[in-house]
């Protein structure tokens, strides 16, 4: 810790002038406001920094201001644990250092009621109740609905007036300030929302056949179908953790500690008791995963560097409207803000293609969306030296640090639209996010969740439903989980412990939900069965080119049937030759599985053959993880397609580059010769695929 504290600094007549000669001790803080008593927390990572500001003057339960002198000894524990907490965690977002520090001042506020001024006061009870409490939610665990309810209640009963901003029509900060809320560490009054509409549905009726005066809150809850969830065991233990933290770092305080160890069970356990398990995520259907993920990566890939070209110059509607339609794709764009009876503004197209660049970044990469949002510039990271792409992320739940993900270049592509895209508006409003844009009135936009998530949708309706043909409502956690179950059953005997770390899961039994599904693996079945069916009919009509041992194969078993069913290729003899292939395939329990380097394994799985696979393991068993340029390409068991040549040329390049730093002579140095005149043989053989011919009679 610095040698001055921050509550020396908040102590001093004189603190902002201190503070300011005294910066750099907290590089986390950027501004102090002795007047209003708030902080400004800022990121410590990142060209330019988010920052979260919290009100320490906060209104607590009997009346009273955090900062009265009544409350002293709270506000101190307050600042110390604002310090202490990031001396614990030195790399940490602004916005969860902010939470957990909202997390303490709804605890104070909570004791508030209770008269109690020390936490050498708190007892096992109150921390019970406490905790029992805020499993429904700070609203409710400040009995908000209710105050705000019985407030308005005695106000009609008694004929006072009400703040109404027209008939009927109740001013809400108003009545919050009436009631004495308005100042709670508490912004988002959901629940306390929907009891005021209620009010102004039985004004605008005049309370007809309703006796106000026997009503309770609960009655008008229930009514309103309105009866508070219990919260996520997650969240639950974000609002119980920093009680914990202060008994653990209590030699760190001046301030009186507990006198007695607030969860001798554990924060997280005591969260697990009481809160409630994360309801599953609906899996999206595979069709329709497969669908959006193809329409999103085709505007990363072939329209999104026009359209934001277009959108920084200005262009309008007409221009607009040719240019993307040279790229291929058709819009009824028209100029203005407002898009009106399907007809598009262009300002509409970029936010569709920021909610295909995030389609892309959490489909690819299984991030949180939390941690997605909080993409700043320069994220992606490509001088490690290996050839790769890393992104760095902020781990949300579990580590809540920075850290590194792996990406694939299509990733990097969508992150480097939205730098483009964010440009202006990251020096407009000093902030790194990529989420955002300068209008065309030149008003800076952020895009929040919610306007991803309904673009998200609207990018669905109009750009793929009907390709699918499924209804579909997107939530973000779909895309995370939808990752995992990709992973999990495209690669047999996947490793589920390599998913976790991925996932940065707690444990390897949350990550056991997200590939648990049934139904899934049944859709992924059929697709795959589907796909192959259809790559068989590309071959049979010489469509698609085949090439290895098992290609070659293939050939010769459909020229054939071909020959037995009639000797002539029509619609209906293709099809019973793709079908009888099919079979023959279940019969060994070979699968069309395509790899990246553009080989599609067929190896057996039900005969004796499978031990021959050149990815065989010690038990016999084909194990398609270990395959590879080399691998494949060498097995009798793969198909070469008009792909593989390119990967092959890809892997010469490389291992050329490789031998040119290496010593002459040296191991390394023969080794990779070896290797290269290994591939080079089989270039030659990749080059060799050719079309399926039809038979003659």
């Amino acid at each position: 810790m610095s040698n001055l504290a921050l509550l020396e600094v908040f102590q001093d007549p004189d603190a902002e002038s201190i503070f300011e000669n005294h910066k750099k001790n907290w590089p986390w803080l950027s501004n102090i406001s002795i007047a209003e008593n708030s902080i400004e927390i800022t990121d410590t990572v990142g060209e330019k920094r988010k920052k979260s500001t919290v009100d320490l003057n906060i209104k607590l339960l009997d009346g009273s201001r955090l900062t009265d002198k009544r409350n002293k000894e709270f506000y101190e524990l307050l600042l110390e644990y604002v310090e202490v907490f990031r001396l614990h965690n030195p790399v940490i977002g602004a916005s969860v250092h902010a939470q957990r520090i909202s997390s303490l001042l709804s605890f104070i506020c909570w004791l508030s009621q209770y008269k109690i001024r020390s936490l050498s006061k708190v007892t096992s009870t109150h921390l019970e109740k406490f905790s029992n409490d805020a499993a429904f939610g700070a609203e409710f665990s400040l009995s908000i609905p209710e105050k705000v309810f019985k407030a308005v209640q005695k106000h009609l009963l008694e004929g006072n007036k009400l703040p109404f901003r027209q008939a009927n029509t109740l001013r809400r900060t108003e009545v919050y300030k009436m009631v004495g809320v308005d100042g709670l560490p508490i912004r988002n009054f959901s629940y306390t929302t929907r009891i005021i509409d209620w009010y102004e549905h039985q004004l605008k009726h005049n309370f007809k056949g309703v006796e106000l005066e026997k009503l309770t809150v609960q009655d008008i809850l229930e009514e309103l179908d309105l009866i508070p969830n219990i919260v996520t065991i997650q969240d639950l233990h974000r609002k119980l953790v920093p009680l914990e933290e202060i008994w653990s770092w209590q030699h760190y305080f001046k301030s009186k500690p507990f006198s007695n160890n607030p969860f001798p069970e554990g924060s997280s356990k005591a969260a697990s008791r009481l809160g409630s398990e994360t309801k599953r995520t609906k899996t999206i259907p595979p069709k329709v995963a497969f669908s959006m993920m193809r329409e999103c990566a085709n505007w990363v890939l072939n329209y999104g560097d026009e359209i934001v070209d277009l959108y920084s110059s200005g262009a309008d509607a007409e221009i607009a409207i040719k240019r993307l339609s040279d790229k291929g794709l058709n819009l009824n764009i028209r100029d203005g803000k407002q898009s009106h009876n399907g007809v598009v503004t262009l300002e509409g197209v970029v936010r569709s293609l920021a909610s295909a660049c995030f389609t892309v970044i959490a489909s690819l990469t299984a991030r949180r969306k939390e941690e997605i949002f909080d993409l700043g510039y320069k994220c992606i990271d490509e001088d490690r030296g290996d050839g790769a792409y890393w992104l760095t992320i902020y781990i949300e739940k579990t580590s809540q640090r920075y850290d590194l993900c792996p990406v694939p270049t299509l990733v990097k592509k969508a992150i480097d639209i939205l730098e483009k895209l964010s440009e202006k508006a990251r020096e407009q409003s000093e902030v790194d996010s990529l989420w955002q844009y300068v209008s065309r009135e030149g008003e800076l936009v952020q895009l929040n969740d919610q306007q991803i998530r309904n673009s998200l949708q609207d990018f669905y309706t109009s750009f793929v439903d009907e390709d699918s043909s499924h209804e579909w409502k997107f939530s973000f956690h779909q895309f995370r989980r939808m990752f995992a179950l990709l992973y999990y059953y495209r690669f047999e005997g996947a490793y589920i412990g390599a998913l976790s770390y991925h996932l940065r899961h707690f444990n390897i039994e949350m990550t056991k939900r997200y590939i648990t599904d049934e139904k899934f693996m049944k859709e992924m079945k059929e697709i795959g069965e589907g796909w192959t069916a259809s790559f068989l009919r590309k071959v049979v009509s010489g469509k698609t080119k085949l090439g290895g041992k098992s290609g070659e194969k293939i050939k010769h078993k459909l020229s054939d049937w071909l020959k037995h069913f009639r000797g002539k290729v029509d619609v209906v003899e293709r099809e019973r030759v793709v079908e009888k292939l099919t079979r023959y395939m279940k019969r060994v329990g070979a699968e069309f599985t395509q790899q990246a380097w553009g080989t599609i394994c067929a190896c057996p799985k039900k005969t004796s053959l499978r031990k021959h696979s050149n990815c065989a393991n010690e038990k016999g068993e084909p194990n398609i993880e270990k395959g590879s340029v080399e691998t494949c390409g060498g097995c009798a068991f793969a198909a070469y397609t008009d792909r593989f040549s390119e990967a092959i040329s890809d892997d010469i390049a490389a291992r050329k580059k490789t031998k040119s730093f290496c010593e002459k002579g040296s191991v390394l140095d023969e080794i990779t010769g070896i290797q290269i005149i290994s591939l080079q043989e089989l270039l030659t053989k990749a080059e060799a695929v050719s079309p399926f011919e039809v038979p003659n009679d």
